[in-house]
């Protein structure tokens, strides 16, 4: 997408500002998409050099893509913005996660030590409490057999393709077999293709145009051979990205058409008469992360999936339509500002209060993407509060028996 055409598409009217989380905090019209946008052009116009204060404004941006759902002239902001970062300088490289760092990881879990540690204050000391406290329990990690096929009771109904990611991959695992052993009970065999990889999200928007670019190349290799109906996954914020590969890659609309989210699938397709699923007595609270709802445009797809469990009463959240910080990277290199949006959302769920319709307390929300679901659990543990973070299919899964 040509950056100097999309920004020529603006007619900085504003609308967008009221839906933007971050002009919403700080009211700095800098902070806004159309500030953003003013910005970017003085600076591809030469008129602004690339400083702190430009890659600040810039950096700030959550990428939660509210703007475009308000945008009357129709602008892809997230394409600008992720054009935008590749021409800035000093971009440092994406994190990742490698396989000798979940070891230690897993280690300093189990051994006792992050106990130790974080009882002693040094994390406090050190500056690093925050992030810590962001890091999950790391589950075993098996490898993922090639193939699992329907179950034997069941009709075959086709094929689908599990993306399983890197990140998910580790702290997911639970959301990721729940899928598998769901679709495999409603009649579809799961691909779970070895040579996949990472999306390449937290790639493009660290402004790493080249590397995402290799990393799709990558799973369109991995899933170019596969048979099948859709390709599925269980963070929104990774689907989201599979969703828009064509963009990099233009003549791969085939891969982009079949890419679903796991709760987007399961609603559309036809379930077995009498498949089991227990009641749950029980309220839960939705999110609905920025990805499925500005991007993948299923926002009411974890609802209705859920309204396969007899009994369950579902509140969403009223901050559903903010994005609540997670935002991959966000959390960690924007700690401030997503310290501020995730005292929005979970102050939206406290404020849920009992009435006679709602007879329990809340003690589960549920939220269909990886990074949403760290960085609201991570909230909760630092308020006191023992609220369960999980996935839609997995509390789905649990109820139809397929996982403890």
């Amino acid at each position: 997408m040509n950056l100097s055409a999309e920004l020529d598409r603006c007619v900085m009217c504003g609308m967008c500002s009221q839906h933007c989380p971050t002009y919403q905090l700080t009211t700095n019209e800098n902070e806004s998409p159309r500030g953003r946008i003013a910005l970017i052009t003085a600076f591809t116009a030469g008129q602004v050099n690339a400083d702190d204060t430009l890659q600040t404004h810039l950096e700030h941006c959550t990428n939660c893509r509210a703007c475009e759902a308000y945008c009357p002239s129709g602008v892809h902001f997230g394409t600008i913005m992720n054009e935008a970062r590749s021409l800035l300088p000093n971009r440092s490289a994406p994190s990742t996660l490698s396989p000798q760092t979940i070891r230690w990881l897993r280690i300093y879990q189990r051994s006792g030590l992050q106990k130790i540690t974080r009882a002693s204050g040094l994390l406090k000391l050190s500056g690093l409490a925050q992030k810590e406290n962001l890091l999950p329990h790391i589950p075993d990690t098996p490898n993922w057999q090639d193939y699992y096929p329907a179950s034997p009771e069941i009709n075959h109904c086709g094929d689908v393709a599990l993306f399983t990611g890197c990140i998910a991959n580790v702290f997911d695992r639970e959301a990721l077999n729940a899928s598998r052993r769901l679709l495999n009970a409603l009649g579809y065999g799961v691909h779970v293709p070895p040579a996949q990889g990472c999306c390449g999200a937290i790639a493009l928007h660290s402004g790493q145009a080249n590397e995402a670019a290799t990393l799709a190349q990558q799973n369109l290799d991995a899933f170019a051979k596969l048979d099948v109906q859709a390709i599925v996954h269980t963070a929104s914020g990774c689907t989201a990205r599979l969703s828009e590969y064509s963009q990099q890659l233009p003549d791969e609309h085939d891969f982009v058409n079949k890419i679903q989210d796991i709760s987007q699938f399961l609603i559309g397709i036809k379930w077995p008469a009498g498949f089991p699923v227990a009641p749950l007595h029980k309220t839960v609270a939705l999110h609905t992360p920025c990805s499925l709802q500005n991007v993948l445009h299923q926002a009411d797809a974890p609802h209705h999936l859920l309204q396969h469990i007899p009994q369950l009463k579902i509140i969403p959240l009223t901050q559903n339509t903010r994005c609540c910080g997670g935002a991959g990277l966000y959390m960690l290199e924007q700690a401030d500002f997503a310290r501020q949006l995730r005292k929005q959302t979970l102050d939206a769920l406290d404020n849920i209060s009992p009435t006679e319709k709602i007879q329990q307390k809340i003690g589960t929300l549920v939220t269909s993407n990886l990074g949403c679901a760290l960085h609201l659990a991570a909230g909760l543990r630092e308020r006191g509060q023992a609220i369960v973070v999980t996935h839609p299919v997995v509390l789905l899964a649990r109820q139809a028996g397929l996982i403890k």
